[in-house]
């Protein structure tokens, strides 16, 4: 019977340091970060009324935003989109707008109406609306003639 001589692996770690520090070089020196993307401040909204409705007095200004509870400050519009993605139909409530123009003069119109307490916009949109187009809608609302920059976003269902 022979006797197995018992030798010992030495593992050499100096190359394997110079490869994992050219390897973390070469992605330092070589990585570039996109441009950001259609950056916008956004709040979102309370997911309950802020203000209980039986305890609030009936005296009080409706046009006064801070007594004035966070649904009926919510302006909500729908964006519908074509099977390629693109924007088709806005709608704010009854009323339809096939451009971008035509939502930007009933926003500024509604703003303008102090009598109005909207401060807040829900963007309820089609699933499959481009990105593109989404960011095209949220600048009219936060523009200089709008200015509304409390935003959230909703998926619509059953469409």
């Amino acid at each position: 019977m022979k006797k197995m001589k018992h030798e010992e692996v030495e593992v050499q770690i100096t190359p394997m340091l110079d490869m994992a520090f050219q390897l973390l070089t070469f992605f330092i020196l070589t990585f570039r970060p996109m441009p950001t993307e259609g950056q916008f401040s956004m709040n979102l909204l309370p997911s309950s009324p802020s203000i209980d409705m039986a305890k609030t007095d009936k005296t009080t200004d409706a046009t006064d935003s801070s007594e004035t509870p966070a649904f009926l400050r919510t302006l909500t519009v729908q964006l519908k989109s074509n099977l390629d993605g693109s924007l088709a139909e806005m709608s704010i409530g009854e009323n339809d707008f096939q451009s971008l123009e035509q939502l930007k003069t009933r926003l500024k119109e509604i703003v303008a109406d102090k009598t109005l307490p909207f401060d807040q916009a829900v963007i309820q949109s089609d699933p499959g609306l481009r990105y593109e187009d989404l960011m095209r809608v949220i600048d009219v609302f936060a523009g200089p003639e709008v200015g509304i920059t409390k935003l959230s976003f909703n998926e619509m269902s059953g469409v």
